[in-house]
């Protein structure tokens, strides 16, 4: 981190803003997975099948939740597909979009 400098005209210590650090979101991780789970309904009428992983991004979260697109008809190679969801500090959804589909066998380990 750059030191802060004292500015000529206020006489007080000032950090630059190329240093200045964003605030972290104030939601904790579950109550962000929970809010990205509940607007789920809105972006699909697919099943929920689980929650792949959230971290903090910038100020806000992203998480990632899977879900079955379609149902195997036989055993349990289920099409899943994988969503990103955006969400700010609030909890608020800012965005959201589908970043694979794949089998539950394909799944990552």
């Amino acid at each position: 981190m750059t030191a802060p400098r004292k500015t000529a005209e206020q006489g007080d210590w000032a950090v630059p803003a190329s240093s200045a650090r964003v605030q972290p979101s104030p939601l904790s991780l579950s109550p962000a997975v929970a809010l990205a789970r509940a607007a789920l309904p809105d972006i699909t009428t697919q099943p929920f099948d689980g929650i792949a992983s959230a971290e903090r991004e910038g100020p806000g979260w992203r998480v990632v939740i899977e879900v079955i697109e379609s149902p195997a008809r036989l055993g349990d190679n289920d099409l899943l597909a994988a969503y990103e969801l955006m969400l700010d500090a609030e909890g608020e959804l800012l965005s959201f979009r589908r970043l694979r589909r794949y089998h539950r066998e394909e799944r990552e380990p």
